[in-house]
């Protein structure tokens, strides 16, 4: 084989492995960033567009990260934030957002809405007091249905300490409420 077709291949190669990825975790990446940005104009998905066509770009330097499904996260993180910046009330547009996060929650802990009327405001407040990585746990987990297999290389982490992560932002949920009970709720 000569050089130029060892490059030609290695290209096909890149191109393959990076659409296989994209394709592997767009419905995760989409679903993220309908928790943050909503959906308005399908922001959620230009959002991701952007995001994977920026990993694209560098898809050689993802390869050699030790998780690039924690590099990809990282990535799309930074779009929501800069998309978030750039509009005039990002507050506002996250905080709806992420009422879909509480509306999950309460169904996986088996609450309807009229169970927990007067507590709502202070869910979303102690959702928005979480970690980064409390919340993106809590959003992988609960709205995205992602295993611990899955979220752990979302976030670069080990299984064990996203079991922690999403332990302590339970805890901080049933708090905020006065429900103890949500603080032991089960993973389906």
């Amino acid at each position: 084989m000569n050089e130029g077709n060892g490059t030609a291949s290695d290209g096909a190669r890149l191109r393959l492995t990076f659409e296989a990825f994209r394709d592997l975790n767009d419905r995760v990446w989409t679903g993220y960033a309908r928790t943050q940005v909503g959906d308005h104009g399908g922001a959620a998905r230009l959002v991701v567009q952007d995001m994977a066509e920026h990993l694209r770009q560098n898809w050689q330097l993802a390869l050699r990260q030790e998780v690039p499904a924690a590099y990809a996260w990282r990535l799309l993180k930074e779009h929501v934030a800069a998309w978030l910046a750039a509009q005039s009330r990002p507050v506002v547009v996250q905080t709806v957002a992420l009422d879909a996060v509480l509306d999950r929650f309460c169904q996986r802990a088996r609450l309807g809405s009229a169970d927990l009327p007067d507590e709502r405001i202070a869910l979303l407040a102690a959702i928005l007091e979480l970690s980064e990585r409390q919340l993106d746990t809590m959003i992988l987990t609960y709205c995205l249905d992602q295993d611990d297999t899955a979220t752990a290389g979302y976030l670069g982490t080990p299984a064990a300490t996203l079991r922690s992560y999403r332990r302590h932002a339970r805890r901080r949920l049933a708090r905020a409420v006065g429900r103890p009970e949500l603080a032991e709720l089960e993973d389906e």
